[in-house]
């Protein structure tokens, strides 16, 4: 069976008041957190608009997608069903 590692962190950040998500998963380091009115997402640092979505992984192996009014991050083959990151988060 394959290894199952990934790590999700969820951080307060006290001055804007809000919650970040961090997660590490194969070789992604992906932050979902609020800007303006809408979820950024980072990828290895780099942001993916939110036009671009859904993002596959080259592995194939993750998937982001937009869902209502916040952003899902798939890793099943990783043993990570869902992450679901909004504004209330």
């Amino acid at each position: 069976p394959p290894e199952l590692k990934f790590m999700v962190l969820l951080k307060r950040d006290q001055t804007q008041e809000q919650n970040l998500i961090n997660i590490k998963i194969a070789n992604m380091d992906v932050d979902m957190y609020p800007k303006d009115s809408a979820v950024v997402v980072k990828v290895n640092g780099v942001e993916i608009p939110i036009s671009n979505l859904p993002y596959q992984h080259p592995s194939g192996k993750v998937q982001i997608r937009q869902r209502g009014e916040g952003i899902a991050l798939h890793a099943p083959s990783h043993g990570l069903q869902e992450v679901f990151f909004d504004f209330n988060t």
